[in-house]
């Protein structure tokens, strides 16, 4: 390659740098650099070129950005670190099984609000030199607070929580994550004393561990539950463990209404059935109905079309709102489908609202069953 060409490729690659932080700045959005080694053999073209285009699909057609040498970049819109962590691994796995190369020199972080292009991308290469050293993961990623090499030292954490004591701690009841926010008020020696609502405390009563989320660590935290003071309020916690994947991060929180919610399901005026639903989630909605119903629907090939799906739902002013999304049927058992729906941002809020209350709901519940 020629003087010219590499000066026209390096512009190239620092406008599309610079417009990749553009964009997550634009929208608000989360943004992960991914920097890996991949050492290309010019004999077997034929394989890298089906390698990287297996990345390119895998990663919904996401760019890969050559540097030079063996090293690539990646800019991952829209998702958290620790959702990228979790795909590359896999994806990773996938190109040793199928293509028997191994990628096992890998950097992330995330782009963070007091970030330019130097500090990002000089984090990025950091992590990568630390990533060829480093003995207990192939890929190693943190954020400007943070890094994955440190989860062991408990003192580590104790430095993010003394910058921030404000952390949110989820149980899981009926197979529902509920979120108690809490301030740590003591960290030392391996545990932590964390000052909840009082409200929370029969519903933590049930839980023998729990989840914690801080906005400067990019992992969930596991934690034992090892006292828990009801006149104060005070919950201690200790044993900390890092995950690379929690049910907290789960895309669809689901739950069942407190009370019957009707739903009528439409297609171009030629069918019209009504129903139950059964469960809710913003992105997805269990439908009830009669079976012969279903049947008709498979019987006149509609199972891959777009419906229009009404139902009302009650607001956090327990004010009735009339809702229509389109819906397509993603799976059919018995007389229930389950629906994947597409609802506007406001019903989309609206639904999350749904959710916090019967959330909420359960919280109540808890209380009453604990004494």
């Amino acid at each position: 390659m020629t003087n010219q060409s590499l000066i026209i490729n390096n512009t190239v690659n620092q406008a599309f740098i610079y417009s990749q932080l553009q964009r997550s700045k634009d929208f608000s959005t989360p943004l992960c650099v991914v920097k890996f080694e991949l050492k290309f053999d010019p004999k077997e073209g034929f394989k890298y070129q089906k390698i990287f285009g297996f990345i390119y699909s895998y990663l919904n057609f996401t760019p890969i950005i050559y540097e030079g040498g063996n090293s690539y970049l990646l800019f991952i819109h829209e998702s958290k670190i620790h959702t990228v962590v979790s795909t590359l691994k896999n994806m990773f796995t996938s190109i040793k099984i199928k293509f028997g190369v191994t990628i096992d020199t890998v950097a992330v972080t995330d782009y963070g609000e007091d970030d330019g292009v130097n500090s990002l991308m000089e984090r990025a290469h950091k992590f990568l030199i630390k990533s060829k050293i480093s003995k207990n993961s192939d890929i190693y990623y943190g954020t400007r607070y943070f890094e994955y090499s440190h989860n062991g030292d408990f003192e580590n954490i104790n430095k993010i929580f003394l910058q921030e004591p404000k952390i949110n701690v989820y149980g899981f009841y009926k197979e529902m994550p509920l979120l108690n926010k809490v301030e740590i008020i003591e960290s030392s020696k391996g545990y932590i004393k964390t000052k909840s609502q009082k409200e929370y405390l029969p519903f933590m009563k049930k839980q023998e561990y729990v989840y914690l989320e801080h906005s400067m660590i990019p992992d969930i935290l596991r934690a034992d539950i090892m006292h828990i003071d009801y006149t104060s309020g005070i919950i201690d916690m200790g044993n900390f463990k890092f995950l690379d994947n929690s049910p907290v991060h789960r895309k669809n929180i689901r739950v069942t209404p407190h009370r019957s919610l009707q739903a009528t399901l439409e297609y171009e005026s030629e069918i019209y059935i009504e129903g139950l639903i059964a469960d809710i989630s913003k992105n997805s909605i269990l439908f009830t109905t009669q079976l012969n119903k279903i049947e008709e629907i498979q019987v006149k090939g509609l199972h891959t079309k777009t419906f229009e799906l009404k139902f009302h739902i009650e607001d956090l002013d327990n004010q009735m709102r009339n809702l229509e999304t389109k819906a397509m049927i993603y799976k059919v058992f018995g007389n229930q489908i389950v629906l994947n729906i597409y609802p506007s941002l406001e019903a989309q809020n609206i639904i999350m609202e749904y959710i916090t209350m019967c959330q909420n709901l359960l919280l109540l519940e808890i209380k009453g069953t604990v004494h």
